[in-house]
């Protein structure tokens, strides 16, 4: 990938190819060549909705580096199911500043994400919710 645009290319793509996703309505918005901000809503079989929000830089040939983003799963009702995001609010937690918001109210340790990390664990996020 040498542009930002590739990588807006990349996800499509890739969202396109999912089982999960029925509708994207996503926004992409280039700063320059290799920077780059995505905002929009994923709606998921089931009335899931997954709103999106990245800001991201390409270093080629192939690092992808997320400066900041936000997935959030909501249910059907609007209710929050989960939110991942790398904001540095919880230093305290091992994996910062990655970690994740569930339902329940607790924060917990992440791996750092990306869109097609969340779509790939639709299966064992939603199955177990229906």
């Amino acid at each position: 990938m040498e542009s930002i645009t590739g990588y807006f290319k990349q996800l499509i793509q890739i969202i396109d190819q999912n089982e999960w996703v029925v509708l994207q309505d996503l926004s992409f918005r280039q700063m320059d060549e290799l920077e780059g901000y995505i905002r929009g809503e994923l709606q998921i079989h089931g009335g899931y909705v997954l709103h999106v929000a990245e800001y991201t830089v390409l270093q080629p040939p192939d690092l992808i580096t997320r400066l900041k983003y936000r997935y959030q799963l909501q249910d059907q009702e609007n209710h929050l199911m989960v939110r991942w995001d790398n904001a540095p609010h919880y230093p305290e937690i091992a994996t910062n500043p990655f970690h994740s918001h569930w339902k329940d109210g607790s924060i917990q340790e992440s791996p750092e994400m990306s869109i097609p990390k969340v779509l790939s664990g639709m299966d064992a996020l939603l199955n177990a919710e229906i």
